[in-house]
């Protein structure tokens, strides 16, 4: 079923290669560059609900398109390689006597084409961009870029990498800040009591602009707090498991006096789950931990996990235990909350790596434990697991609100290098959050979340306490100025 835009008569396209969905439509038109000499351009697919914007390369001298989307409600549009202009798919594509460049909505529907949707209305765009320049690191695990910049326009990112001789517009607000090195946003992948204004803006103000909040008491209302909080650009973003899931007389209820949600039959299990992902839940949280009164099950581990699978949200579990890790292997598990105190065997760990089952090691809260904890994590890294950030802050007294430096020096500690580490609060524990087609990497479309810190965290982290400029979803709110200089020479007394 084809449905057009509005006009008619596009050129035949040029397909790119675009990455398929189960539940896509088509999108195509023609593409009108900017005058001058012909240059590749990124074409940006963003979809209005979920932010993620797929980037259609654009060659020189090419003149149509077509994409292949999820189904869902887009806005088309693109930048001149100087980024003076933009263009889009706008009421003046449609109709040379507009009165204004405001982006057209594009619907995609299952199993359907639309088309004509041209990008042909070159003009100053009305919101500036932002523009920062220092030393890159994408998050990616790439060698840093000493000389780079990215480009923000609105929430998302534009363009990020060296910074060549690019010449940008007047218009554009420029954050030069020398000796200073570019990050994604760090994630924490896990938290608690993130339904507070307070918590949030010190995670956020610190760097951390996304935390995934991994079990709430019974009796809060997690969703209405989460998208309540979530309005406001200076505060941290949530990922919300929603209350623990355990069993009558597991932990935290027994051992943590901890409220939790419990399931004792597979018929609780499809209620309770559903329940939660019907009020948003990001990730359902399960915890199997050995010596207390009663321990979930496999069999309803295995439940809750294809119960939650089946409508594409991940689990992750708290263990401590290596047998409970592998009860939680056994479930199908996504990721593993908290590092085993006792040994793993390496062929479990092959297993996660096999199965990419991530880890969120809690280090800091751990320490004492033992050294045990340390070369299981060793360990897993030299196998190439992959590790996400995350310190278990929010209700624990002395664990860091704010950036876990504690947490980053105990891995550092346990063998990682600072720049695995920095993969582990950007690209992995996105990965692991799943969120990584909006964020934990610097590239073109992504959300804008950034860091930027004085000096260099692959030579020492702890510049990672020096947050010099922090933007959430292209807001600023954070910005340090230069520190005044000091004069030089002798002073002058009159």
């Amino acid at each position: 079923m084809a449905a057009a835009a509005t006009r008619t008569g596009a050129a035949a396209p040029i397909t790119p290669e675009v990455a398929l969905y189960a539940d896509s439509g088509t999108i195509s038109g023609r593409i009108e560059p900017p005058s001058g000499p012909p240059a590749a351009l990124d074409l940006m697919l963003e979809n209005t609900v979920t932010d993620v914007v797929t980037v259609v390369p654009i060659e020189p001298g090419q003149t149509a398109y077509s994409a292949t989307l999820p189904e869902g409600t887009y806005h088309a549009y693109a930048w001149s390689p100087s980024f003076d202009l933009m263009a889009g798919f706008t009421e003046c594509a449609v109709d040379p006597g507009c009165g204004g460049h405001a982006l057209l909505d594009v619907i995609v529907g299952n199993g359907e084409s639309v088309d004509d949707v041209d990008i042909t209305d070159w003009h100053l765009p009305e919101t500036p961009l932002d523009i920062l320049s220092g030393r890159l690191i994408d998050g990616t695990g790439a060698e840093p870029v000493e000389d780079a910049v990215v480009v923000v326009w609105d929430r998302h990112i534009m363009m990020a990498g060296p910074a060549d001789d690019h010449d940008f517009p007047s218009t554009a607000r420029v954050f030069d800040l020398p000796g200073t090195t570019i990050l994604p946003g760090f994630i924490n992948a896990h938290v608690h009591n993130s339904y507070r204004r307070d918590n949030l803006q010190a995670w956020a103000t610190a760097g951390v602009t996304t935390v995934r909040d991994l079990g709430a008491r019974v009796n809060v209302q997690w969703d209405v707090l989460r998208d309540f909080l979530s309005l406001d650009p200076l505060n941290a973003r949530i990922l919300a498991a929603g209350p623990l899931v355990t069993c009558p007389g597991g932990y935290p209820i027994a051992g943590a006096n901890f409220s939790a949600l419990t399931v004792d039959s597979e018929d609780e299990v499809e209620l309770e789950i559903n329940s939660l992902i019907d009020r948003g839940a990001d990730v359902i949280k399960i915890v199997i931990e050995s010596g207390v009164e009663e321990v979930l099950s496999v069999e309803l581990a295995t439940a809750i996990v294809d119960t939650a699978h089946a409508r594409g949200i991940p689990v992750t579990v708290h263990i401590n235990l290596e047998r409970d890790l592998e009860s939680a292997l056994d479930a199908g598990v996504d990721d593993i909350a908290h590092m085993a105190l006792d040994y793993v065997p390496n062929d479990v760990i092959q297993r996660m790596v096999d199965s990419d089952v991530g880890w969120v090691p809690t280090l800091a809260v751990m320490e004492g434990n033992g050294s045990q904890m340390y070369d299981n994590l060793r360990r897993f890294v030299a196998a190439g697991g992959r590790v996400a950030l995350g310190n278990d802050a929010g209700f624990l007294p002395g664990v860091t609100i704010g950036m876990p430096m504690a947490e980053i020096e105990w891995m550092e500690f346990a063998g990682m290098t600072p720049m695995q580490i920095i993969v582990a609060a950007t690209s992995d524990a996105a990965i692991v959050c799943r969120r990584q087609n909006l964020l934990g990497t610097l590239a073109t479309g992504m959300l804008a979340d950034i860091l930027v810190v004085q000096g260099n965290p692959v030579a020492d982290l702890h510049a990672l306490r020096h947050p010099r400029l922090v933007l959430h979803e292209g807001t600023v709110i954070r910005h340090e100025p230069p520190a005044p200089r000091r004069p030089t020479g002798r002073l002058h007394t009159p």
